[in-house]
């Protein structure tokens, strides 16, 4: 509850092409410059489903670097001179745009030209009185733990929750407020890891038909009908996929008892630290009715093998080996991990993201009805 993952899974178009005179009204131009040594390439990506898609690339002639191309609505992308690492976002829009940076510090470029970027960066400053709260009640969190001070862990943890919220409601209000805006669009979208169906929904209706034909939209959307077919009270959607020996897993055949589906990773430090917490839960309601059936986010099998017999996760494994493009993840909407959903003997799915007390507590409750 206390980390955010951003799963960032955004999809955006680009097209670079010879264009014809009824194109034109829809070119822009990236002028770039680095301030500093550097002659090698710049790179040009976008999101897509978790991954770093590379579009295009340009040389860096005298400290200096074009990019064009034909848009539509804004959208995000990202410049990199590292390959997959050092991004800067950059929206871009139907405009001539400049991109000035520091060869040693190329994530905070200057950028002018961009409406809707310079909109993106007026947003990213209010919400950033949030950001600073929550870092805040994190480190304090951590040092009561330290301390075995849970009183005051108690109250940071309180802290946390209250920003959380508080920001979690700005987001929906901003897109409320401004919904003829591409940019609300791709910060909900953002962060709709955060929010269910009902949150979501009345914002995508909200927004105004000018900027319906959005990838941002249509992605929350696509969002929405995924979170109705697995919301509580739907039955759980059937899946198989391999345990770490290979072996084919279907969900269904886990059937029969009460069952926690945890979405996790070996490189995720709040699923590892979630893990002791799980553990205790499978060993006092195993004997009672209570499985669990783990899948890994992982890619690498060697970590998810070694992290599983590392945190003594004693239940069914399995993984795709595909990370964010996990099949299972998918199916039911995940963007960030740990999450998990618990299946009732039917096949129904009757709560979601239970963790740490919350997760004993519902399982005690469900226990002793």
């Amino acid at each position: 509850m206390f980390q955010k993952i951003f799963g960032f899974i955004i999809i955006v178009g680009i097209i670079f092409s010879c264009q014809n005179q009824s194109e034109k009204e829809y070119l822009f131009s990236i002028h770039g410059h680095i301030n500093g040594n550097y002659s090698g390439n710049v790179f040009l990506y976008k999101r897509e489903a978790g991954e770093w898609i590379k579009l295009d690339s340009a040389i860096v002639n005298e400290n200096t670097f074009v990019f064009s191309g034909n848009i539509g609505l804004p959208e995000m992308y990202y410049l990199s001179i590292d390959g997959e690492n050092n991004f800067a976002e950059i929206f871009v829009e139907q405009a001539d745009i400049n991109f000035d940076a520091n060869i040693d510090d190329f994530r905070n470029p200057t950028i002018s030209g961009s409406a809707s970027h310079m909109e993106f960066l007026a947003f990213q400053n209010k919400s950033a009185a949030f950001d600073e709260r929550l870092s805040e009640a994190w480190k304090n969190i951590k040092a009561a733990r330290a301390e075995g001070n849970r009183e005051a862990e108690k109250t940071w943890e309180d802290a946390y929750d209250k920003a959380d919220t508080e920001q979690k409601n700005f987001i929906i209000e901003y897109a409320k407020q401004n919904n003829n805006s591409v940019v609300s669009a791709y910060v909900v979208l953002r962060n709709a890891f955060q929010y269910d169906e009902t949150d979501l929904e009345p914002v995508i209706n909200n927004f105004d038909n000018a900027i319906q034909g959005s990838t941002y939209i249509k992605s929350l959307s696509e969002r929405v009908e995924t979170l109705k077919r697995v919301a509580v009270g739907q039955p759980a959607i059937d899946f198989t996929m391999n345990d770490m020996e290979g072996n084919p897993v279907q969900l269904s055949s886990l059937y029969g008892n009460y069952l926690l589906v945890d979405f996790w990773a070996s490189w995720c430090g709040p699923c590892r630290r979630e893990n002791p917490n799980v553990v205790v839960a499978y060993n006092k309601f195993n004997n009672k009715g209570f499985d669990i059936l783990g899948v890994s986010f992982d890619k690498d099998p060697d970590k998810w093998i070694q992290a599983v017999e590392d945190d003594s996760l004693t239940w069914h494994q399995v993984g795709d080996l595909k990370g964010w493009g996990n099949e299972a993840g998918k199916l039911y909407a995940i963007n960030s991990i740990p999450s998990n959903l618990l299946i009732d003997p039917n096949g129904i799915i009757i709560a979601k993201d239970l963790r740490g007390e919350d997760l004993i507590a519902f399982l005690d409750e469900l226990f002793t009805e």
